[in-house]
């Protein structure tokens, strides 16, 4: 069982743009033999109320799996990514469908395209709707550079508990079951997931509240 942590920052103008930026940090042992991190940031702009289009920008960096961040590195890479994002609700669930296609490039040289498809659902289990159950499921494809191969690459099933601590931070605790086809990146098969959202816009108005006061 390894871990999966993640640090999410957000900004949201109330309009048509939105801003965010997460951190990631992944171990193949339970807090220990951490062999993964990255951080990215995100760009979005609302097209309709339920469609978002985004732009993501992003280092990944997988090392070794013997001790915490071991050289040699496995792979060393940055990421351009176009996203879609859909929600709907069906009662009590939200759904929520999201496309990304990456282009991947390595310090090595080499080039790569991955086409990303995941599938959410999640539901309240409070009335005040502070705490929240989740399940996901994302399907990822590998096209090689300079090649017509098209390889099936993931397969990552989620499930979750997201908990609202207050109008800025929220809490996620879950686990993570990944099929990897033992590509150089990013190895492990079963993670505890911890996350944390902090929305720095609720940050922003508070800090207007207390001006005008």
């Amino acid at each position: 069982m390894g871990c999966w942590n993640s640090l999410n920052l957000g900004f949201d103008n109330g309009k048509k743009w939105s801003f965010s930026s997460e951190i990631q940090l992944r171990s193949l042992q339970f807090y220990k033999n951490y062999n993964y991190h990255e951080y990215k940031g995100i760009i979005s702009y609302k097209l309709i109320p339920n469609l978002q289009t985004s732009l993501v920008l992003g280092r990944y960096t997988t090392f070794g799996s013997g001790k915490t961040f071991q050289n040699p590195k496995l792979a060393e890479e940055f990421r351009v990514a176009l996203q879609l994002g859909l929600k709907n609700t069906i009662g009590k669930f939200q759904v929520d469908h999201r496309y990304r296609v990456e282009k991947r490039y390595y310090t090595s040289g080499t080039r790569g395209v991955r086409i990303r498809y995941r599938v959410g659902l999640s539901t309240p289990l409070d009335k005040k709707k502070l705490t929240s159950l989740s399940l996901s499921n994302e399907f990822l494809i590998a096209i090689n550079s300079g090649s017509s191969i098209i390889k099936f690459d993931k397969n990552r099933i989620n499930v979750g508990v997201t908990r609202k601590l207050s109008n800025m931070v929220s809490m996620q605790v879950g686990y993570l079951s990944q099929y990897d086809s033992k590509s150089a990146d990013e190895p492990g098969n079963n993670f505890f997931v911890y996350s944390l959202f902090l929305n720095m816009s609720k940050l922003a108005i508070h800090k207007n509240h207390q001006s005008e006061n």
